[in-house]
């Protein structure tokens, strides 16, 4: 028998918002993820590129490099790990089309795992909103 660990979706999360990381990873865990978290652009492509991730979940405006300029990085090194970007812009900033789904900060927590849930199955669109 497989260790039910094995059989969970891992998601890395990254925000400098440790506040908001936190809750997103409790969210998660609490979905049944498995979840990683980093605090920075860097941190978070040493993580991706270190273990395996079956989505990550970037905020937009990080200290040391946009969201948009990671998730391409990531785009570019693992073209099949879905992307979802976050941030507190009400519209999608410049570079969110390489996300495979943008979100605003602040939706309630069933439109986000709904948002997730479609990503780790393949029916996300990019750059939309699930609300829309």
């Amino acid at each position: 028998m497989i260790a039910p660990s094995i059989l969970r979706h891992v998601i890395l999360c990254i925000d400098d918002d440790l506040d908001q990381l936190k809750l997103r990873a409790l969210v998660l865990s609490g979905a049944g993820y498995k979840v990683l978290t980093a605090t920075n652009a860097a941190a978070g492509l040493h993580l991706f590129m270190h273990n395996h991730v079956d989505l990550v979940v970037s905020d937009h405006l990080l200290p040391d490099a946009p969201g948009s300029d990671l998730i391409g990085e990531m785009k570019r090194l693992k073209p099949a790990v879905p992307v979802l970007l976050l941030s507190g812009l009400p519209e999608a900033p410049a570079g969110a089309e390489q996300a495979d789904l943008f979100l605003t900060k602040g939706m309630a927590v069933p439109e986000f795992l709904a948002g997730v849930a479609k990503l780790l199955n393949g029916k996300a669109k990019s750059a939309s909103n699930v609300s829309s």
